[in-house]
């Protein structure tokens, strides 16, 4: 807070007496002052220069649309924060929001709101833990996940102000504070999954000085999911699949099976003949000396009943080196027995 006399000239900068330019309080904020200008700066840029544009940006919004909305539901929010940031997108040699600012230059009358206005031209997006807030003043301290550099955020009234440990920001400076361009982005990581967000941000490849491609539609939408979405463990289904097979050389067996079928691109196909195959080898233990043999005759019998392409005895013994007869002879040894397990296997699955 700044006190200010009604005949001393006023902090805004306009060179004019106090009790002329912004004397509706004897005690004033320049800082106040300012932060509500360029929040209603960066309104009109929304409302006059973005929001007849969004045709323009029809393809991208569709695009962030369909990609984060099934993790983050907000779809009016997001629709919002997209448009603020098709503004730093290529406008011919600058940007809508770097135009905007050219053109609204001479027109604003505090000259600090104009010196502020050269230094915005070129927002910085940043990814930051909220180490403090202070609801009375409307700043985060923050620290930079990636370069540990430090920011005293201004936040405006018309963000909502609730407690967050994780934000994606891109930041304005604002003499020695910043204010957010647009809407800031609340991560649902909290303190404590900490690890987990860095280990997911890490992913991207994002680190550097130069972040420019943060504000590509892409990678955008990638930083958002990273912040946004919570990684399901994929249970180790092989891992499960081997712990009661009880050969090494049977396990391994089944690496191979596993990848025989993945190979083929079918993800499922591969359960399914990995499962049946893991069942026969724990069931029947030290029966199971060629394991090869016993793999290529589950390949034949799943491709058989489990596809609408058939492999021969033929192709299903040269995938696991082994003769055609073999193939067939085991085929005749376990075939009702494998019917009955991918029966029971595709009933437990409905």
């Amino acid at each position: 807070m700044q006190e200010v006399g009604r005949n001393e000239p006023c902090p805004c900068g306009s060179g004019k007496k106090f009790k002329k330019c912004c004397a509706s309080k004897k005690v004033v904020s320049i800082h106040t002052l300012l932060v509500t200008e360029q929040m209603d700066l960066q309104l009109q840029f929304l409302n006059e220069v973005m929001v007849p544009k969004q045709g323009d940006f029809k393809e991208d919004l569709t695009y962030i649309l369909d990609k984060v909305t099934p993790t983050f539901e907000e779809k009016q929010f997001l629709t919002v924060y997209s448009t603020f940031m098709f503004g730093l997108s290529s406008h011919g040699k600058t940007t809508h929001w770097s135009q905007f600012l050219t053109d609204k230059k001479e027109a604003t009358e505090r000259p600090r709101m104009r010196d502020l206005m050269q230094h915005w031209h070129e927002p910085k997006p940043v990814l930051v833990e909220v180490t403090s807030m202070d609801e009375s003043t409307r700043e985060i301290a923050a620290r930079d996940l990636l370069d540990d550099r430090e920011y005293t955020i201004i936040m405006p009234e018309f963000h909502s102000w609730a407690e967050i440990d994780f934000l994606f920001a891109v930041l304005l400076p604002f003499e020695d504070k910043w204010v957010p361009y647009g809407f800031m982005f609340p991560s649902i990581y909290r303190k404590d999954e900490r690890d987990l967000l860095i280990d997911r941000t890490s992913k991207l490849d994002i680190e550097g000085e130069d972040r420019s491609d943060w504000l590509t539609v892409s990678r955008m939408v990638q930083i958002i999911n990273a912040i946004v979405e919570r990684e399901q463990e994929i249970p180790d289904w092989m891992s499960q699949m081997t712990s009661e097979v009880p050969s090494e050389a049977q396990r391994e067996a089944l690496q191979f099976l596993k990848d025989y079928w993945d190979e083929r691109g079918d993800e499922n196909l591969s359960l399914i003949a990995c499962h049946i195959a893991a069942r026969f080898f724990s069931e029947n233990g030290d029966k199971v000396r060629k394991p090869q043999s016993y793999l290529a005759a589950v390949s034949y019998l799943t491709a058989q009943h489990a596809t609408d392409s058939p492999l021969t005895q033929k192709g299903a013994g040269e995938g696991f080196g082994v003769t055609a007869s073999s193939v067939s002879s085991t085929v005749r040894k376990m075939e009702k027995w494998f019917l009955e397990e991918l029966n029971a296997l595709q009933e437990e699955s409905k």
